[in-house]
């Protein structure tokens, strides 16, 4: 990968990081140009260098017929993998999920604009990558089951504000987020002996891109949804509680592809039943939703180096958004996720 001029690179020539929002694209996160530090401000050294950075994606897709998910992790002493469609009429989901040691079979460039993600193992292609021009993505996934998928996401028409956040991650460390929502998907999917038209039934997507030197433990609870409102605008939403909130957040959603920005969010629900109802409310009053769980794509690890409690619950939300010129924007049943996340590594 030819390296970003400085001006579009995360890491600037003093090894500083920038923080903050950023309205245009960070088009390369030169995170080997980090001046990474103990606490103590003394220099890291490499085990920390090498297996501290970790660097995620997911894409996703919705619609009445078919929701999918998919993400690729390398957190360095292991790597993951996931694909699962749903289909809300019939509750039926299919999920396969993958893993190697240190990452072995995954591949990342450092561009959040228009690099490519991948993941090979044990008769599994996943590929992430961008389309013809950044504003695109495609998401293509072949697995010896017979699961198949080639889809795109379109953040052109219309043309979509992402949301670019880079924020302080305890001491020394910081994570970058690339993320939008609510844009059109084409292609198809084929499952169980049936292809689905992801833009003949009117799939909206959500495109997340992240990375950094993020904290040891962690624990993030986080809220999408995509769709189209009643008089047929592009709706997405992205919104997040104990990640990417020190001084700045990504809690947003976009409307037509124009971004609003939202204070926190507390995220209300029982951590003994998941699937029991959930409610999200925005400090600014900007957010007030209730989602419903109808599914649950669910990942234990529990190693000596690495743990994980990851629950990625597909439901409904109901409620209201309201922009900052006072529009309130109605929900009804729209399909979204609700995440509850526990990571050590």
């Amino acid at each position: 990968m030819t390296p970003a001029p400085r001006s579009e690179r995360l890491i600037g020539p003093d090894g500083n990081v920038r923080l903050g929002i950023f309205s245009e694209p960070i088009a390369e996160v030169n995170y080997r140009n980090y001046t990474l530090t103990t606490p103590f401000g003394r220099p890291a050294g490499w085990w920390a260098r090498r297996f501290g950075f970790k660097q995620f994606q997911f894409l996703g897709a919705v619609c009445e017929d078919l929701v999918v998910g998919c993400a690729i992790a390398d957190i360095k002493y292991v790597g993951t993998a996931f694909v699962y469609v749903y289909e809300p009429a019939s509750k039926r989901i299919a999920e396969h999920s993958f893993q190697v040691p240190l990452g072995r079979g995954i591949s990342f460039d450092q561009a959040p604009e228009t690099g490519r993600a991948t993941f090979r193992s044990r008769g599994a292609e996943i590929e992430m990558a961008s389309g013809n021009t950044p504003c695109h993505r495609r998401l293509t996934v072949r697995l010896a089951g017979g699961l198949s998928i080639e889809a795109y996401f379109d953040e052109e028409v219309p043309r979509q504000q992402a949301m670019r956040i880079c924020t302080r991650v305890g001491a020394t460390g910081w994570v970058f987020a690339r993320k939008t929502a609510g844009m059109p998907v084409s292609g198809n999917v084929r499952w169980d002996g049936r292809t689905f038209d992801l833009a003949a039934i009117g799939a909206r997507g959500h495109c997340d891109w992240s990375a950094g030197y993020m904290r040891r433990e962690t624990f993030w609870n986080w809220g999408c949804l995509a769709g189209t409102t009643a008089d047929g605008r592009a709706l997405g939403m992205n919104v997040a509680c104990g990640v990417n909130e020190t001084s700045f957040t990504e809690n947003c959603f976009w409307l037509d592809g124009g971004l609003h920005k939202i204070d926190t969010v507390a995220f209300e629900y029982d951590r003994q039943d998941l699937m029991k109802p959930w409610r999200l409310r925005s400090f600014d009053g900007r957010l007030d939703l209730a989602f419903a769980a109808e599914g649950n794509h669910s990942e234990k690890i529990n190693a000596w180096v690495v743990a994980s409690s990851f629950n990625q619950l597909l439901g409904r939300y109901h409620g209201r958004l309201l922009t900052g010129a006072g529009e309130e924007v109605r929900i009804a049943g729209m399909l979204g996720y609700a995440e509850s996340h526990y990571a050590k590594w």
